[in-house]
């Protein structure tokens, strides 16, 4: 080859011959003319098929078995093709060949006697695609449907099925995988060579991105500036409670919730950041799905045995359907609500549709409640010799044949055999059976999403004939028409029905009869009326078979609204709604009642009504400038309206039982009715701004004005703005490359709330119902103030936040002062002035405290994890000022202690006042007159103080009675000098512990809460240690062992209230410590595997056992020392309420 292109290289002159040219054209021809020949009679074969569902490749087969055509392809080409079905007759090779790929991205070339298929030119490059399977799960285990898949940097996507499962084509190794489900943090995966991704998505619960609820709005938590807890669905649900208040105790910090009652139903007090006003309720602000609900209103829904109120109006509210509670407690948080967010807020939302298929969750359970303790009292035998020695001619030794309860000295001694016997905590407490049961759906599909459910509740109580049922269905709908509007509805109904005997705690209460009464009788007489002389001492049983009370409450809460995008980053939001609630509460006490006995039975019917409704309408505008410029701004106002509607009527001598309450017109005797009616509005106007600097500093500004017509012209508006700026340190460059700290957050805020819960029109004079010379009339009872305003909260706050090793150790410290100022305060007039009092704006409460919180993931892999959530609360309540009032005495409303409490300055609310306990007295400090007669009996003798021990002014103290503090030094004890603060309620410290632990299938929670430093004046051993001076009632069994007598002298314990000339004054002997830690709940739950449930037709399924109140370490003596009053003022009471039960619970969770 070479040589010849050299030699032609050579030859510059070189030319073809034209012979040899004229060859090589007709050579051409010829062969061209052959081509075409044969091309001819290759096309001219003809073909039929009649093919059903074939396929590209079955066509090719029969193609070359019928022709002599060989069909060349690349079987990756039409493997993605689909069957089809193809009938033709005697048809050309390019009529089928057209026919079959007309609709594909393929052509063919017919070359001699063969046909090559291939991909049209202008067809995108073949790319080698790779199929990926897999499922996704969440930490637990359990399949996540609905989670999008989608291929980063393209629009081909994906979504995983009920069984958490996908499939996707990866067009190349490189492919990046980006898994996204609301609640989770995106994960993103690397094809590679896999073929199978199996992925676990991790709940973003606590990520530090979370969304944050506050008012009129949400923020990322990293941008939040004000102290805001908050607690989500999943921690709500490990505790299997009947209500959210008991669901969140103790897992917030500056959040104290205690009961006021272990009733079914009963309500719990929330406190946060401590009490800010002496009159009036204490409660927050409750606002579930944007609709602001005040739990204390005239306190509606709740129900009343007398002055007990012992049903919770928030009852209704069904914990399976929150998605998240918030609590807003500084005043930059709060400030966006006015006049209602002096005691905090807490915002409750309910579940959304989720994205994905549609899902349906089951959760029922069955649980058994009985009582935690049993108070130490005398059994019928110690009772007996208690009798004997303090009262030995009682008619229980003698036969009363006249039945007049007085001592004869001709009645015969009684058999004692004959005596009944009684253990009245045995006899009326018994296992209580509830079973809860609760069935939620929740779809979003396209633009339209639906939540809802279901549910019922019935709740056994530890004593006979109490429970509480509950029935509850709710509905949210949300629907995107477009990019710019978004309209939304939420309804919820619920109905709850409480029945039970008696009140719950104080004066005469059920359980004040259940420690207390007698526990040994004669035959038949507990139900006979007239043995009882004063109808104190009836049986408990009667209170509880012949006493009835039916609190009957239905709630309907409706609101929605449309939310319309003008221009990017501008927003219309209008919202309204209303919760609408009516109560009805019926009593009867039949004859053989403590109440009733006196009335020759008593029927009650109290119907209250209330209605709030509310518009919204609210404008935002949101915008980044330059990446180092964020504006949020929002105006809006307000207009709402408060409806309150109260009737109820009392009859008594009831000439017949049968038909109890239900036939009241049975009572000839009118006891007293009442009606009334209240309306509240308001109107206001708020705004906030949110701006953010360079991504680390925060600012934010709210202002609202709210009006309202509970004061006179001039006063209705009160003005309330609030200031916060947050530092995100963890941004600037010399830590945010830190590898240990991944957040700090450095929080500054000031700002002013208002109060107004104080009833109606007290600005003007009022008249209220009097009798003269037993006429019915009116007189006047408080005098007009035009000047009457708005109280007012002020608080400053300072928190941080700090975040390490990438969040897996949390930590929130906040440290606050209020200051509540201008109190609304009924104040006492001269008499000349003809009015009794004046409501006025005097007065100041101070709050001061620390709240710390930390939260930790342990342990984080893939078969075991471990996290820790603790938190400790301090608050000092101090009342600094009351005007010249000088002290207001606190009413505890029937019983036998009614003005132990007193609101004093100096001293914090909710304490009593009372003498200091300060031991025994001795027979050393007295000389008695009858020395020459040893014989004569203690009791009997009359003993003479010494000179210089402290004399009790109006008592004859002897040994074994109660000795007191003289304060003043003067040698006496009396009234006005020397009694002083003697307990306080609030407590030093309070807080929780809670550890979550899983491995694998298996979960465990334990939690446990607590107080430090709380006291309790404890009615109970008022009443069992001599301070109820009856020989008629039982008594504390350590007591009656443990007390003074002359032949073993106690300096703690008194001799027998009959003896004991002082024990009926209230003191701090009856004061106890009421410090606490609860093991409040332990759940124990396992997962079965999706595998299985499959097989069986479900998606997911859980059974769990969980244990609440399992044990309380206390040095308290009474029933619970969480049990407390719901009134701020006789917080630190315990009237021998009802006590929480300990609840064994097995459950089931079922997911479709």
């Amino acid at each position: 080859m070479y040589k010849i292109y050299a030699a032609l290289k050579c030859r510059r002159n070189f030319s073809i011959p034209s012979k040899f040219i004229l060859t090589m054209k007709l050579t051409f021809v010829l062969l061209t003319a052959v081509f075409l020949q044969v091309g001819a009679s290759t096309r001219a074969q003809n073909i039929s098929i009649n093919k059903q569902n074939t396929s590209l490749k079955e066509v090719f087969q029969l193609i070359e078995k019928q022709t002599s055509f060989t069909v060349v392809y690349d079987s990756k080409i039409i493997k993605a093709t689909k069957p089809f079905s193809l009938t033709v007759k005697d048809v050309s090779i390019e009529t089928l060949l057209n026919r079959c790929l007309r609709d594909l991205d393929l052509d063919y070339i017919i070359s001699m006697n063969t046909i090559v298929v291939r991909r049209k030119l202008n067809a995108p490059v073949p790319i080698m695609i790779t199929r990926v399977t897999g499922k996704v799960t969440d930490s637990k285990g359990s399949p996540i449907p609905g989670v999008s898949i989608r291929i980063k940097g393209s629009n081909k996507g994906t979504s995983t099925d009920m069984d958490g499962k996908y499939t996707i084509d990866a067009p190349e190794p490189t492919s990046i995988l980006v898994f996204t489900s609301i609640g989770y943090n995106v994960k993103e995966l690397l094809v590679g060579s896999q073929k199978v991704i199996d992925v676990i998505l991790m709940e973003e619960v606590k990520s530090l991105d979370d969304l944050v609820v506050i008012g009129y709005g949400t923020v990322n938590k990293k941008d939040l500036t004000g102290s805001v807890s908050s607690i989500k669905a999943d921690e709500i649900s490990k505790s299997k409670v009947t209500s959210f208040q008991e669901a969140i105790q103790g897992k917030m910090a500056g959040i104290q919730i205690t009961s006021s009652s272990g009733e079914p139903g009963a309500a719990m007090n929330i406190s946060i950041r401590g009490a800010n006003t002496i009159y009036g309720s204490t409660s927050p602000l409750f606002v579930i799905d944007g609709v602001p609900y005040d739990a204390n209103a005239n306190e509606v829904g709740t129900a009343s045995i007398g002055n007990k109120t012992s049903a919770n109006p928030l009852s209704s509210l069904n914990p399976n359907d929150i998605e998240s509670v918030d609590v807003l407690k500084d005043a930059s948080s709060t400030a966006i609500y006015g006049s209602r967010g002096a005691n905090g807020v807490v915002i409750i939302t309910t579940k959304t549709g989720k994205l994905g298929a549609p899902k349906i969750d089951y959760d029922g359970y069955m649980s058994f409640s009985n009582a935690t303790k049993k108070l130490g009292v005398l059994s019928p035998d110690e009772y007996l010799d208690y009798r004997r020695i303090v009262s030995p001619n009682t008619i229980l030794f003698y036969k009363d044949t006249n039945k007049d309860g007085l001592y004869n000295e001709l009645d015969e001694p009684v058999d004692l055999s004959e005596l009944e016997k009684h253990d009245w905590q045995d006899e009326t407490l018994q296992t209580g059976v509830s079973q809860n049961h609760n069935v939620s759906f929740s779809v979003k599909k396209d633009n339209t999403s639906y939540a809802g459910g279901i549910g019922y509740l019935d709740q056994g109580a530890i004593v006979r004939n109490n429970d509480f049922k509950r029935y509850s269905a709710r509905l949210k709908v949300d629907q995107d028409f477009n990019t710019k509007l978004k309209i939304g509805l939420n309804i919820s109904l619920s109905q709850t029905g409480q029945d039970g005997a008696s009140q719950s705690g104080g004066g005469d209460g059920l359980f004040n009869g259940i420690v207390q009464n007698l526990v040994i009788s004669k035959p038949i007489e507990f139900y006979d009326p007239l043995w009882d002389r004063a109808g104190a001492y009836i049986s408990p049983l009667t209170m509880i078979d012949d006493a009835y009370k039916s609190a009957a409450t239905v709630q309907n809460n409706i609101s929605g609204y449309l939310n319309y995008k003008f221009i990017p980053g501008l927003t219309l939001n209008i919202s309204g709604g209303g919760i609408l609630t009516n109560s009805k509460t019926k009593e009867f006490y039949g004859k053989k009642t403590s109440w009733g006995v006196g009335d020759n039975g008593l029927g009650i019917i109290q119907d209250q009504k209330a209605a709030s409704i509310f518009n919204t309408n609210q404008l935002t505008y949101e915008k980044w400038f330059n990446k180092n410029h964020y504006l949020n701004a929002m105006i809006a106002t307000e207009i709402s309206q408060y409806t309150y509607e109260y009737f109820s009527v009392q009859k008594s001598n009831f000439s017949d039982e049968s038909t109890g309450i239900d036939d009241i017109a049975k009572g000839t005797i009118a006891k007293g009715s009442a009606s009334y009616k209240d309306v509240n509005r308001r109107l206001s106007y708020f705004g906030r701004v949110n701006y953010t600097l360079l991504t680390k500093h925060l600012f934010t500004g709210t202002f609202r004005a709210d009006g309202s017509d509970k004061f006179g012209k001039g006063k209705r508006f009160g003005y309330f703005p609030s200031f916060a700026y947050g530092w995100l340190i963890s941004e600037e460059p010399f830590l945010k490359n830190s590898k240990q700290i991944s957040n700090l957050k450095l929080r500054l805020s000031y700002g002013e709330t208002g109060n107004e819960r104080i009833e109606s029109y007290r600005y003007l004079a009022r008249l209220e119902n009097a009798f003269y010379n037993g006429e019915l009339g009116q007189a006047p009872a408080s005098s007009a103030n035009p000047d009457l305003k708005w109280e007012t909260t002020i608080q400053y706050n300072a928190g941080i936040d700090l975040g390490l090793f990438n969040n897996r150790i949390e930590l929130t410290l906040d440290i606050y002062s209020k200051q509540t100022k201008n109190m609304l305060l009924p104040v006492y007039v001269p008499g000349r002035t003809g009015y009794n009092q004046q409501w006025q704006n005097v007065g100041r409460v101070d709050n001061k405290g620390i709240e710390f919180q930390i939260n930790t993931k342990n342990i984080k892999s893939k078969d075991f994890n471990w996290e820790t959530s603790f938190n400790i609360s301090s608050n000092r309540n101090e009342v600094k000022d009351i005007g010249n009032i000088g002290y207001i005495p606190v009413t505890m409303g029937g019983g036998w202690i009614t003005n132990v409490g007193r609101v004093t300055v100096g001293q914090p609310i909710g304490t009593a006042y009372g003498y200091v306990f300060d031991g025994v007295y001795q027979i050393s400090d007295f000389t008695w007159d009858n020395d020459s007669d040893p014989m004569i009996p203690h009791d009997k003798r009359f003993y003479v103080p010494k000179s210089g021990v402290v004399q009790v002014t109006g008592v004859n103290v002897r040994p074994g009675s109660s000795k007191f503090k003289d304060l003043n030094g003067d040698g006496i004890v009396d009234l006005d000098n020397d009694r002083t603060t003697i307990s306080r309620s609030t407590p030093k410290f309070f807080g929780g512990l809670n550890n979550t632990i899983r491995y694998k299938n298996f979960d465990v929670n334990i939690f446990l809460e607590g107080a430090y430093g709380n006291q309790i004046f404890n009615e109970s051993k008022y009443r069992l240690e001599g301070g109820v001076s009856s020989t008629w009632m039982n008594i504390n069994k350590d007591f009656f062992y443990n007390r003074w007598t002359t032949e073993r002298p106690s300096n703690t314990y008194g001799d027998f209230g009959d003896l004991n000339k002082t024990a009926t004054l209230t003191s701090s002997y009856f004061v106890e410590d009421a410090s606490y830690l609860r093991l409040k709940n332990v759940s124990i739950g396992y997962r079965f595997s999706d595998d299985l449930m499959k097989k069986i037709g479900v998606g997911s399924a859980r059974i769990y056992v969980n244990g609440s109140n399992l044990h309380t370490w206390t040095k308290y003596t009474g029933y619970d020392p969480e049990i407390q009053s719901e009134n701020a003022l006789l917080a630190g009471f315990d009237r021998i309420s009802y006590p929480r039960a300990r609840v064994y619970t097995i459950g089931l969770n079922v997911g479709f």
